[in-house]
């Protein structure tokens, strides 16, 4: 342990004497916008060159060199040049330039800008040009239009490569899917500057698998001023739905203070028949159950952090964040031909949060955050089944704590070359519980369960990039890693490649390999039993283990817009939560249970057009190979296998100019699939939404329709070696939303960190 101590204290020694020699700044317009391929010219006091560079997309750049005195030249074709002079001891900061005025005559340059470029082994995306040709108003729904985005139950998939996580300016979020979808849609479109997605993300990153990582702009100011935005909308569906957020900023020099709140009312109807024919013994029950219930809570949202330049690009962020919903209230009602049972869950849910981050100048980026979750409810149960009656209540609670602590280090190297590494660990406990009280019927003391879980997780990676020339780059990482839960131990590697090649201008080659590693949630690997009406149940699994997959993507870009990918991915152990019927008694088990393996393999083909600036429009076609295999679920098995084609339309219609009035219709189609014992029906959905944007930008009214028809729900069914049994899904799916949102001072939204609690919860 000393010598690993040593070790990593003589690597930041040697990283600060690196980051001693470097000259940064940023340069930026009156407004305070960066100001980028601005010529920076560094020469000695006796006004020798001694090197040139060209900021960046956020005005930045980086000399390798730091002379006693030196002389700093700014040219832009668009701004006056400017020359200042330093002393080693001064920081650049930021550096503003003057317009240039200049008298032209009359000219129209028409050019289409390019829809994706591959950059450093990701497909990067300009959001503006994106933004034209739709009317999405915040950052989520700028994501769900993506090039091979697929937005599902609240889920983001990438086509060819599953679930992706979204990540802000390159950290990976921690919060739940839930939260952070909730974050984005009070992130205005204009403040992202890019989209970056990866099919494979390097493991400096501390997230594997596909990602989307959005870069949002970055501004300073040499004078204080607040800004804010407030904003709301209004849905009606099954239930009248209602949003309303606030936030301010004070931002300055050196320092920026945010604070954030949200109230969100979101109502959801559930509804669902079930046709059961269960062998029991030697004889067939037929079991018709029909099942209502709503959940219902008042979610209270705060965030305040603060953000301090300690000079250059020296950041320090603090940040608490915190979620409340004093009273959450979900009710079932099940009447059918075996039982009639009334199933009310009620409790309160609290998660707190304080994070702290450190990223320097030269490289690195360390920080620790602490997350506090806590759900204390209560089950009232009453079932009328035949003439036996069974009443009873559950008191359930869930309390977790989770640190994470982190360090990461990247080098930039001579000869285009780049080093990362660092180290990431985390160590959680959870303490949950579930005591059952009878007032009449069976006894059932003996499913009372009391468990507490110890997790920890050791990484460690390293990786680099390269680029040769302009037209080949290559990066590649390893991380390590250690997991422990209980006396389940387990070591793994994990490789990530991207390789890029643009054999010319208008073809782009993308190959990417990644492996991952998924976690259950904690409640799943509990020994627990949970009543859902008088036929179900849910039945944890305490050897739930987690799940590894492996992915390959290749990508051909023609003229920078259309797109074709083929695809593989292979999880093993994959875990999800599925129903069976029981042999020993007249009941519906749920239970989440790890199959053999699953496979993936398809193309997919993005093909967009535009007829002037009137309509744009992008067909997306995917076709696919899937295969669920679990040879002992429930001394059964199933092998399932399904070709399945999803078809994707968006259109978007410029209706006028001034003002901006912008019309959107979305369609999609998806053929029947699998999800383990499951065969899924097919699904459609039409959405349209009306955009009118003010003429200063500051006021923004939209109205939007969300599965017009009612169709995007599948219905499931199973027929299998004595299973037999189909579903019948009522969701509340269907809805219209008006939505308003006034920003005032200038506002703009600012990166925060979030808190990840995605497997917390039952």
């Amino acid at each position: 342990m000393k010598q690993i101590v040593i070790l990593i204290f003589s690597l930041i020694v040697w990283a600060s004497r690196l980051a001693a020699q470097e000259v940064r700044g940023v340069v930026t317009d009156r407004n305070h916008q960066p100001v980028e391929a601005a010529t920076v010219i560094m020469q000695s006091s006796d006004s020798t060159f001694v090197d040139g560079v060209i900021t960046d997309s956020l005005g930045q750049f980086v000399f390798h060199h730091k002379l006693e005195r030196y002389r700093l030249i700014f040219q832009h074709v668009m701004y006056k040049s400017l020359i200042k002079e330093y002393k080693s001891t001064e920081h650049v900061g930021t550096v503003m330039l003057e317009s240039q005025d200049y008298a032209l005559g009359e000219v129209t340059i028409r050019a289409e800008r390019p829809l994706v470029k591959a950059e450093n082994g990701a497909l990067i995306y300009d959001v503006a040009a994106l933004a034209e040709k739709s009317v999405a108003g915040n950052a989520y729904e700028m994501v769900i239009r993506l090039p091979g985005v697929l937005e599902q139950n609240g889920v983001l998939t990438l086509l060819g490569a599953g679930e992706a996580a979204i990540m802000l300016n390159g950290r990976p979020s921690s919060m739940t899917s839930g939260q952070l979808i909730n974050l984005l849609k009070n992130t205005p479109v204009s403040e992202v500057e890019k989209a970056e997605v990866m099919y494979s993300a390097p493991a400096k990153y501390r997230i594997r698998g596909a990602v989307i990582n959005l870069i949002l702009k970055r501004e300073k100011s040499e004078k204080c001023f607040v800004r804010g935005e407030i904003g709301g909308n209004l849905s009606k569906g099954a239930y009248v739905r209602g949003n309303g957020h606030a936030s301010l900023s004070l931002t300055g020099r050196n320092v920026t203070a945010d604070v954030l709140y949200s109230l969100d009312h979101a109502p959801m109807k559930t509804a669902h028949d079930l046709v059961s024919h269960h062998t029991l013994g030697n004889q067939v029950y037929t079991v018709e159950q029909h099942n209502t219930g709503d959940k219902k809570g008042l979610t209270h949202n705060v965030r305040a952090s603060l953000d301090y330049q300690i000079f250059g690009e020296d950041h320090l962020n603090m940040a608490y964040s915190a979620s409340f919903v004093p009273s959450v209230k979900m009710v079932e009602s099940s009447a059918g031909s075996l039982s009639d049972s009334f199933n009310e869950r009620t409790g309160h849910k609290q998660m707190h949060n304080l994070s702290v981050d450190y990223t320097s100048d030269w490289g690195l980026n360390a920080g620790m955050d602490y997350t506090c979750f806590s759900y204390p409810s209560v089950q009232h149960f009453t079932n009328h089944q035949n003439d036996k009656i069974q009443i009873f209540e559950a008191d359930s609670r869930q309390r977790i704590g989770r640190w994470n602590i982190y360090a990461g280090q990247t080098h930039a190297l001579s000869s285009g070359w780049s080093l990362n590494y660092g180290i990431n660990f985390s160590f959680a406990r959870e303490k949950s519980s579930q005591m059952y009280s009878v007032r009449e019927g069976e006894d059932l003391s003996d499913l009372n369960s009391e468990t507490r879980l110890n997790e920890k997780t050791y990484n460690f990676y390293g990786g680099f990039e390269k680029a040769f020339g302009n037209r080949l780059s290559l990066s590649f990482s390893v991380a390590g890693e250690y997991y422990r839960l209980a006396d389940d131990t387990q070591w793994a590697v994990y490789p990530s490649i991207q390789l890029s090649y643009l054999p010319a201008n208008s073809h782009i080659f993308q190959l990417s390999l990644s492996s991952d590693k998924s976690y259950p949630d904690y409640w799943e690997m509990q020994d627990a039993t949970s009543y859902l009406n008088g036929y179900a149940k849910v039945v944890g699994n305490p050897d739930l283990h987690p799940s590894a997959d492996y992915t390959a993507d290749l990508t051909y870009i023609l003229k920078s817009k259309y797109m074709f990918s083929l695809y593989y991915t292979h999880v093993k152990d994959l875990f999800s939560q599925l129903p069976y019927q029981s042999t020993d008694e007249l009941a519906m088990i749920y239970q989440s249970v790890n199959y053999d393996y699953e496979q993936n393999f398809g193309l997919s083909v993005i093909l967009p057009f535009s007829a002037g600036n009137f309509w744009n429009t992008r067909l997306t076609l995917d076709g696919s190979f899937f295969r669920d295999v679990c040879r002992d679920f429930q001394k059964i098995g199933f092998d399932n296998k399904v070709w399945r084609g999803i078809v994707m339309l968006n259109n978007t219609f410029q209706l006028s100019a001034k003002p901006s009035i912008s019309l959107e219709l979305n369609g999609l189609y998806v053929t029947p699939s699998i999800q383990g014992i499951y065969d899924l029906s097919s699904v459609w959905k039409v959405d349209a939404g009306l955009k009118w944007t003010s003429a200063n930008q500051h006021t923004e009214l939209r109205l939007t329709g969300n599965d017009l028809f009612d169709s995007a729900t599948p219905d499931a069914r199973v027929n299998d070696r004595g299973q037999c049994f189909e579903f019948h899904q009522h969701a509340d799916s269907r809805y219209f939303t008006v939505s308003f949102t006034y920003k005032f001072g200038g506002y703009k939204s600012r990166e925060h960190k979030e808190v990840d609690t995605s497997r917390f919860g039952y």
